[in-house]
């Protein structure tokens, strides 16, 4: 018993919530200073969502816990020293109160972090579609070709690549876990950059990658624009013990412009790398889209889409504008962008949403609603025992 009140006093101390403070604080700065270099995806990855990190001082490593982990203590730190070890009265309970809905916007924070997706959607009009594209992930997937229903077989880049870009993933032919959903060959990923694009090998630069017919990945520094980071690898295809083919290999780029094909028993494969495509529960089809433009010059001053939302098979319109996004099921679109960017007048144009999936995207707001309670709360009791004192003091005061 009295170890573990030790422990609960050690989470539930201020003096741990100071330094959690404190070294939130040393993030921030650090992250804010290197985000002029690396850009703002990689340093949040770095900074804030990770649970140690090494930051370099010159040449001097200093290692730092990362952000999700001193969030992870803070709000244990909540829990303890603000809901369990709290004595709950009569005089504390909006104080009660206010740290429950603290604890309800920590948890909205880490739901987005761990189960949340953002990608975007662009559509011209009358286009229609029932999925978005990732900023971020890249994926491999792989299909045979001429089917009626095409069936993708997806596999992540955590299976292929890792934070520095090197190879994970080495798929033995056969087995349950690397021959997807029993396609007759299995798959050697090896060779993955983080970004990089084709050239054709030759005696003046040493090849980042193997050469495959005469083409090698050329390893490129990494942009501040995550966005503009384009991974590649090198793909083995192995039939099973049980196919009369032989091994191919080819080199994958996220930019190519067409799928690798291949054989394997008289079926043709198709392998492409791409970003991160995500179904949502409804389609969207865009039937107008409208620029307005400041006076006498042709910048955009507002742009908004009219879009047919189709959700099991019950049309609705619906206008998205930039400060009035579409919320439904889970998604919110908003109105991202535009273009083409140099289209003229009566040219047609494609309209951009911005689409997030974010399963605690209310939470934020039931959390100021509780501490909004929790304040009133309190501010009630302190009013009412002061008018409390105020009146027992002039009762004495009272001849």
């Amino acid at each position: 018993m009295i170890a573990g009140e030790r422990i609960l006093r050690l989470f539930g101390s201020q003096g741990l919530a100071a330094l959690m403070m404190l070294f939130l604080l040393i993030l921030t700065f650090l992250g804010t200073l290197e985000q002029t270099e690396h850009g703002l995806y990689q340093v949040q990855k770095k900074y804030f969502e990770s649970w140690f990190l090494i930051h370099h001082l010159g040449s001097v490593p200093i290692p730092l816990p990362g952000g999700l982990l001193c969030m992870i203590i803070f709000s244990v730190n909540l829990m303890v020293g603000g809901i369990i070890r709290l004595r709950v009265s009569r005089r504390n309970f909006g104080n009660f109160i206010i740290h429950v809905g603290i604890a309800v916007m920590m948890a909205a924070g880490l739901v987005k972090m761990v189960a949340s997706d953002e990608g975007h959607l662009t559509l011209w009009e009358n286009q229609q579609s029932s999925e978005y594209i990732s900023h971020h992930k890249w994926e491999l997937v792989v299909f045979e070709t001429g089917q009626d229903a095409v069936v993708e077989y997806r596999i992540g880049e955590n299976r292929w690549k890792n934070t520095n870009g090197t190879a994970l993933v080495s798929a033995q032919p056969g087995t349950a876990d690397r021959n997807p959903r029993g396609l007759p060959f299995g798959l050697e990923l090896t060779g993955a950059l983080t970004n990089c694009r084709p050239m054709p090998a030759g005696p003046r630069w040493q090849p980042d990658s193997p050469a495959v017919d005469g083409w090698a990945l050329m390893k490129l520094d990494l942009e501040a624009e995550n966005e503009r980071n384009t991974p590649g690898l090198l793909v083995r295809m192995q039939p099973t013990a049980d196919q009369d083919a032989t091994a191919q290999q080819a080199l994958l780029w996220g930019r190519q412009n067409y799928p690798w094909t291949f054989e394997v028993q008289d079926r043709t494969f198709a392998m492409v790398l791409r970003k991160v495509r995500h179904s949502m529960p409804f389609s969207i089809r865009l039937d107008n889209f409208e620029k307005v433009d400041h006076a006498g010059i042709a910048t955009a001053k507002e742009f908004r889409s009219d879009v047919t939302q189709n959700s099991q098979g019950v049309d609705r319109q619906i206008r998205i504008e930039m400060n009035d996004p579409l919320r439904d099921q889970g998604l919110v679109l908003f109105q991202s962008s535009w273009g083409p960017s140099n289209a003229g007048a009566g040219d047609d144009l494609y309209s951009v949403f911005a689409v997030v999936r974010n399963p605690s995207d209310y939470w934020p707001l039931y959390s100021c609603i509780v501490i909004a309670v929790g304040m009133a709360i309190a501010f009630i009791q302190k009013f009412l025992n002061y008018s409390k004192r105020q009146a027992r003091m002039t009762g004495k005061n009272t001849p």
